[in-house]
């Protein structure tokens, strides 16, 4: 693998990691009642450390890649050292590396819920780091927003998933369940409304124009969409296809919503992968 494709990956297993330690953290604010629900942790604490960890070492394999781009094999240490110390960049990476490392910190502590703070903020950075950087405060802040509310809905899902799961082996649970799963139906139709409204914008902002096919970032870009497009129909047809039949159809309605959420997390996951080497191309090459 060359060093983009060993970048576009680091990439992608960094934001994977943190996106799911962000929205599993914040699942339990907006859709647990424990008092109805199934009782569930947000995530294992062995998960949680061993996400904190990848997250934590891909960081440095996209730093280290991110610099061998620029400098070749010969000059890695000046060339890294400029990076942290004289360019715009350098800032961001200090408070990623630094936010991170708490990450992990917070990880064995047993405190899940001190996971948003830093997994906000760690997904928050991108707004200040390629193509949106280049695009002043308005397209800093709007990539910072589109970042967090993808981190929000892609990493709640893992946490649905478990409940919907346990709801299945505990049938008495079923009332509990189809709480939470309204209330994460209502919060996840705020984060895509945010991730559509922030999508555009950042493309009007980067391109001026609808993505053209006939170029390779255009062609990238639309595959993005269309995955996009493929989870939110998956999406509307749990919220108004399943959730209102479990009632009635509590067994047939959990297994096939809990198939549905796990393929919504799989197409979630290419749309990661889509925009990691989405960030290595020239949009206007």
């Amino acid at each position: 693998m060359d060093v983009d494709g060993t970048l576009a990956f680091a990439r992608w297993v960094y934001f994977l990691s943190v996106m799911i330690l962000f929205g599993s953290a914040l699942f339990p604010f907006y859709a647990l009642d424990r008092t109805a629900a199934p009782a569930l942790a947000p995530l294992p604490r062995n998960l949680n450390s061993a996400l904190a960890l990848a997250a934590a070492i891909f960081a440095a394999i996209w730093l280290l890649c991110f610099t061998a781009g620029l400098s070749g094999r010969e000059s890695m240490v000046d060339t890294l050292r400029g990076v942290l110390m004289e360019s715009d960049f350098g800032t961001v990476w200090f408070v990623r590396l630094s936010l991170v490392l708490l990450l992990l910190v917070i990880s064995f502590s047993g405190r899940p819920e001190l996971i948003v703070g830093p997994a906000f903020l760690l997904l928050t950075c991108e707004g200040w780091q390629g193509h949106a950087a280049a695009l002043g405060l308005l397209g800093s802040l709007n990539q910072a927003l589109h970042v967090a509310s993808a981190g929000a809905w892609i990493g709640g899902l893992l946490p649905l998933g478990l409940l919907t799961a346990a709801a299945e082996r505990h049938p008495s649970k079923v009332a509990g369940v189809e709480t939470v799963l309204w209330r994460f139906s209502r919060f996840g139709m705020v984060a895509v409304a945010l991730i559509f409204l922030t999508g555009a914008m950042n493309t009007w902002l980067v391109l001026g124009s609808f993505p053209d096919p006939r170029n390779s970032y255009g062609r990238v870009l639309l595959f993005k969409i269309s995955l996009f497009v493929a989870m939110v129909g998956l999406a509307v047809y749990n919220r108004y296809a399943l959730v209102s039949r479990i009632k009635s159809e509590p067994a047939k309605s959990l297994r096939t919503l809990s198939r549905n959420v796990a393929l919504e997390q799989i197409v979630g996951f290419g749309v990661l992968l889509d925009v990691s080497t989405l960030a290595l191309m020239d949009p206007y090459a």
